[in-house]
């Protein structure tokens, strides 16, 4: 009796303490769980193929990277997991692809729980809306588009899958990449990922569709399925960029890597340009290859770091600074140029706040990035390239990598952990739920002078 109480003391005490949190607060912590409720389901023995045992830094990097949908990993998927722990990487990926609040709102409405007000801003914040308002029905929209498009990923790689593995293990490999695929993680449970379809169409052409429609966002879905066009400024500087960025990337590894015999080079001229294509959308946060990532030469290994660091767009499945993000500030750029004060996109002039915002999400992702990369360097042996290549793959939630992440130190890969989670849940996000960055009513102006520039 007196335990009960106790019991019931503690869930009221949790439950006033979660009511008092931010928005910000909210969808942190509830990452924070997920990665770790993953960690240990990992932990347990049926996680493991027999004879494999796991630690704890492995199993919470593993889990990290599911519920970031970052795709990095430490041990091979498809051989040390079991059936059941590869389960759980693709619940965690399909939450994580998600997101907690989308997640939590849907489990509180199967329970017919009221939303609550503070639930409907974090909901705003973790999709980036415009307005509380709605957010219940944009949460169930997001349910229903991901549920066709990841059924349509998975008949399609069934098809695909079923000309070469038997029916049970093809029906969960297209299951698995589906998902995968779609939420942008890029874990496969094939142990040399996709190299072994770089020449299959359907593959090719399916995943590289469901890592685009995952990475525009869900905004930008919806907004193509209710109206058909494109209306919105946010949501034609999304899919131009997007579509400016694969066709840059595809172009340049094209005359990068076409004489190189261990990527492009071993192909017909049409299969070097889907490679060309799947390797330029891949960076895009989704982590797949179908060409060995090692191989490729510095030049090409550049480019992908900063189609990484871009990342994907808002309210996608994807990290990185957005693609949102570069528009900004190239837009703000050719302002400067001219001469002009406002920034204009598309003929519509973009709010100050919206390109302040841009900024500092930009120098904040680059300061992430250079501490992550200062901390393999000082922890890592390897080549320089290969541990930057690796930082910003997982600040981008990419997953790809030139075969640094299995020799990772603890240390190391404790950096790599907390910069998947900073890429995934977004530093202002973060700030925000730490109580670093917060809006201020400015209460005076200082006066004004110039600075040197």
């Amino acid at each position: 009796m007196v335990s009960e109480s106790l019991l019931t003391f503690l869930l009221r005490s949790l439950r006033r303490r979660l009511t008092l949190l931010s928005p910000a607060s909210l969808v942190l912590l509830g990452f924070s769980a997920l990665i770790l409720i993953g960690a240990l389901l990992l932990l347990l023995p049926f996680s493991v193929a027999s004879g494999n045992s796991i630690r704890f830094i492995d199993a919470l990097f593993t889990a990290t990277s599911a519920v970031c949908v970052t795709g990095l990993v430490v041990v091979d998927t498809g051989t040390f997991f079991s059936l059941w722990g590869q389960v759980i990487i693709l619940v965690l990926i399909q939450f994580g692809g998600l997101g907690y609040m989308t997640v939590a709102t849907l489990l509180a409405l199967a329970l017919r729980r009221r939303i609550e007000y503070r639930d409907r801003l974090a909901i705003r914040d973790s999709f980036s809306l415009d307005v509380p308002g709605g957010a219940v029905r944009f949460v169930l929209d997001v349910l229903r588009y991901v549920l066709w498009v990841e059924g349509v990923g998975f008949l399609l790689l069934s098809v695909a899958f079923l000309r070469r593995f038997p029916l049970p293990w093809a029906l969960f490999s297209a299951l698995f990449h589906s998902v995968s695929a779609f939420c942008n993680a890029g874990i496969s449970v094939f142990s040399n990922n996709l190299e072994g379809f770089a020449l299959d169409p359907l593959v090719n052409l399916t995943i590289m569709g469901l890592i685009v429609i995952g990475g525009i966002g869900f905004v930008v879905i919806r907004e193509l399925v209710e109206h058909r066009r494109l209306n919105s400024l946010h949501a034609k500087t999304v899919v131009v960029t997007t579509a400016v960025l694969i066709a840059f990337g595809a172009f340049f590894l094209l005359l990068a890597e076409s004489s190189n015999p261990r990527t492009l080079g071993a192909f017909p001229f049409w299969g070097k340009v889907m490679a060309a294509f799947f390797q330029a959308i891949t960076p895009r946060t989704a982590g797949f290859d179908t060409v060995p990532i090692a191989y490729l030469r510095p030049v090409s290994a550049l480019l992908l770091i900063f189609l990484m660091f871009v990342g994907a767009s808002p309210g996608g499945t994807g990290g990185g600074v957005k693609t949102t993000t570069l528009a900004l500030l190239l837009a703000l750029v050719r302002s400067t140029l001219r001469g002009q004060e406002g920034v204009a996109l598309f003929h519509r002039r973009v709010a100050r706040s919206a390109v302040r915002r841009a900024l500092a999400v930009f120098c904040f992702g680059l300061g992430l990035v250079f501490c992550s990369t200062t901390l393999l360097f000082a922890t890592e042996k390897g080549d320089p390239l290969d541990l930057a290549f690796e930082v910003v793959s997982a600040f981008g939630t990419v997953g790809l990598s030139r075969g640094v992440t299995p020799n990772l130190s603890d240390l190391g890969k404790l950096g790599i952990i907390v910069t998947m989670f900073l890429g995934r849940v977004g530093i202002f996000t973060a700030l925000v739920a730490m109580g670093v960055a917060r809006e201020r009513k400015e209460l005076f102006v200082y006066p004004e002078e110039r600075v040197l520039i």
